[in-house]
């Protein structure tokens, strides 16, 4: 384990940890694309029961909230923390291990990293700190699977479930509205690497304790990239892969300069992919309807 953190902290030192390789020099405090240098900034840490219910439970689920983004998403309903970067505490691994114990005692089923792709350095020292700690709860890995391939052979043994989102299907849909044009490759190959890590998600007393759900949030006039994203998902992971359909889009940050995205979806398009993702047989699924 420390083999594999002192890997990340090398990647991190002039930054290759994400796909957009900024190359900047994270350790003497300059900042790429994400926004920050090399500690965490951390804008909340507390007990969440919005979450899916094997996550959140009855107790909650012991979210941190990071600042910053690798991703650049014109509907972030985060913009404040993730692309403004106007809030939040920058703070030391130390203090995050602390942060975490402190979560396990309030009674967290788990320690919940949101957005952990260009802090993921930090993180993975913060679990193996807090094993050594005490920390018992699962760690999970709330991401937007904007993340390579290396690095998530490197959180081998470190997370125990992937809350991991499926965003897009076409690169040119993923370069107008993120900013990432290789994203579908990209997360297509870290969904495959985080379900051969640990599989279809298991639970204990209805509560997740390892495994991948993937996320996905239906965009206004892209029915047709989620289901090609259930297609794929059907054919190159599992019929019982862990499915969470959302439907709780709403316009924010920058969609007033996007009219196709500066609406909710309708009642059609929701059908439209709640039929597809039944046609296909998923055995295990959340349908969230907001």
């Amino acid at each position: 384990m420390r083999e594999k953190i002192e890997k990340l902290k090398n990647m991190a030192k002039t930054c290759i940890l994400c796909p957009r390789e900024c190359k900047t020099n994270r350790e003497d405090g300059e900042k790429g694309f994400c926004g920050l240098g090399w500690n965490p900034v951390v804008a909340s840490a507390t007990l969440h029961l919005g979450e899916e219910p094997p996550i959140s439970g009855v107790n909650g689920s012991g979210t941190i909230f990071f600042v910053g983004c690798n991703m650049s998403c014109i509907y972030c309903q985060n913009y404040p923390l993730s692309q403004l970067r106007n809030t939040g505490r920058e703070i030391t691994v130390d203090e995050l291990v602390d942060t975490m114990l402190h979560l396990q005692e309030s009674g967290a089923h788990n320690i919940n990293f949101v957005t952990p792709s260009h802090v993921v350095h930090n993180a993975a020292e913060a679990i193996f700190l807090s094993r050594k700690r005490g920390l018992r709860i699962p760690i999970v890995y709330n991401t937007s699977s904007y993340d390579k391939e290396e690095v998530i052979d490197l959180l081998d043994g470190l997370v125990d479930i992937y809350l991991a989102d499926f965003r897009y299907f076409n690169g040119s849909v993923a370069k107008r509205y993120s900013n990432a044009f290789d994203y579908p490759d990209v997360a297509k190959k870290a969904l495959k690497k985080m379900h051969k890590q640990v599989g279809d998600l298991k639970m204990k007393k209805n509560i997740a304790h390892k495994g991948l759900l993937i996320r996905i949030l239906v965009l206004p006039s892209l029915t047709s990239q989620v289901k090609k994203i259930l297609y794929w998902i059907r054919k190159n992971l599992s019929k019982k892969t862990c499915i969470s359909l959302m439907s709780q889009y709403f316009p924010a940050y920058r969609t007033g300069e996007f009219p196709e995205m500066n609406r909710k979806i309708t009642k059609e398009e929701w059908k439209e992919v709640k039929e597809t993702f039944f046609d296909l047989g998923f055995e295990n699924g959340y349908i969230q309807e907001r």
